[in-house]
């Protein structure tokens, strides 16, 4: 089983903090590597050795793109080829095989095995970003192969990103310094990820788990997609805002992967604006442009479109029932583009019709999503309804309304800035308060001892 305890990551953070304060300026960046090495290793072990090469092949053609015409197919097919082999060669629905706070890997040892690494995902889209953009001349090609290596395995991004550009991360890398602000900032924003990623998110989960296991059916299975869509982004964004406050610590900015309050959107393309950011502006930047741009007289954007939202599905698994999540996606925003539905951005009743509306076809994707094929989706749709009201506890349903209620005031609060920069212009009274509230919660109420992300699965 995969888990990040609290001990462990502490002991990497502290090893990074030691090693910057002990290595001079200029190489400080050695002091993240190390420690992004030691985590890498420990969660990959024998498979990092395909991520080496992987690493190796990287550096070298982007050291032979500017001298030599390589063709991008060349690149794009040797880093890519390990991700589409670890893809068609899962089993089973992601889903199904997980449960919270642990991922139960039942791989037996076979070549497809070692392909199955946490982060290969975003290890690759970074590798390619980073030849892609040498070979359109946005950047030069690193020459020291260990910073590149930097780049591609940063311990805060390595298991779920957000993706960065290697002229962003690098940059800072170059400028890492641990001071009083750097750290009080970090930690505020790791005390708001630990909350959503130990109380609410938990209890999200608690309750979807009693209504699958207790049968709920009917009409009433919608409810279950509305949790996990909520469940997503909850679990998701702890998890960004968690490592987004540990790279903090030593001045280093990631970006934002969601917008505050996504599960309020209005539309799709409102709603796709504002989830996985990063991911979805690589899938723009890298496979959707590059089609757009030969399509001169644009009369091929609607199909270049959904074909970019059946990549991203099939990025999540390869398997029927997530294609036509990816299919239904990129129909959904295609028939809103077509009807313009800019009125629902006004305020008012409009927007709240509109938000109605979203929440309504984002739970039917969601039952789809957590469903292990289209057959069971119709059975437990078409059963006679049932709702397990006797199963359900009132205490935990209690302490999920009372905790996402108090996530969703700070994210109505903080609005478009973080919530590490939203405290720092209120009062000392008013920070220590937010403190105290929230460690108080997670003591009584989380499930502490390690850290849970359901995309580490992908």
């Amino acid at each position: 089983m995969y888990s990040i305890n609290f001990v462990f990551i502490g002991s990497i953070i502290s090893l990074g903090i030691v090693l910057c304060k002990l290595i001079p300026q200029k190489n400080r960046w050695i002091g993240l590597l190390l420690p992004s090495i030691l985590l890498l290793t420990y969660f990959a072990g024998e498979k990092s050795t395909v991520l080496i090469v992987m690493w190796l092949f990287t550096y070298l053609f982007g050291r032979a793109i500017p001298s030599r015409d390589i063709p991008s197919w060349t690149y794009v097919l040797v880093i890519l080829s390990p991700l589409v082999i670890s893809k068609l060669t899962e089993q089973g629905n992601h889903f199904k095989k997980y449960t919270s706070t642990t991922l139960i890997a039942n791989i037996q040892f076979e070549w497809s095995y070692l392909f199955q690494i946490i982060g290969i995902s975003y290890f690759t889209f970074l590798a390619l970003s980073y030849l892609i953009d040498i070979k359109r001349g946005y950047i030069t090609p690193e020459s020291n192969p260990f910073k590149l290596l930097l780049y591609l395995i940063y311990f805060p991004t390595i298991f779920s990103g957000p993706l960065h550009r290697y002229k962003y991360l690098n940059k800072q890398f170059e400028g890492i310094k641990i001071t009083d602000e750097s750290v009080s900032s970090g930690l505020r924003l790791m005390l708001w990820g630990l909350f959503k990623n130990l109380v609410v998110a938990p209890y999200l989960f608690k309750v979807l788990n009693s209504l699958l296991k207790n049968g709920v059916s009917g009409p009433f299975y919608i409810i279950c997609g509305f949790l996990f869509f909520l469940y997503l982004f909850v679990n998701f964004s702890s998890f960004i805002d968690l490592f987004q406050g540990i790279s903090q610590l030593f001045s280093i900015k990631l970006k934002d992967n969601f917008r505050s309050r996504a599960y309020l959107s209005h539309s799709r393309q409102h709603f796709w604006r504002g989830w996985h950011i990063t991911l979805n502006e690589w899938f723009r930047d890298y496979f959707f442009f590059s089609f757009f741009r030969r399509n001169r007289n644009r009369s091929f954007i609607d199909l270049i479109l959904l074909i970019t939202f059946l990549m991203i599905a099939l990025w999540h698994e390869v398997s029927l029932i997530v294609f036509y999540w990816g299919i239904l996606n990129g129909t959904w925003i295609i028939l809103e583009k077509k009807f313009n539905n800019k009125k629902w951005q006004k305020p008012g009743i409009i927007r709240i019709f509109g938000t109605l509306y979203h929440s309504f076809f984002a739970s039917i994707l969601a039952m789809i999503f957590i469903s292990p094929s289209v057959s069971a989706l119709i059975d437990r749709v078409t059963n006679k309804p049932h709702f397990p009201f006797d199963q359900l506890q009132p205490r935990s349903i209690a302490i999920l309304v009372a905790s996402f209620l108090l996530m969703d005031y700070f994210a109505k609060k903080t609005t478009t800035i973080k919530i590490n920069d939203f405290l720092e212009s209120k009062s000392l009274t008013y920070r220590w308060s937010y403190y105290l509230l929230l460690t108080a919660i997670i003591l009584v109420f989380g499930n502490s001892g390690q850290i849970d992300n359901y995309y580490n699965q992908f």
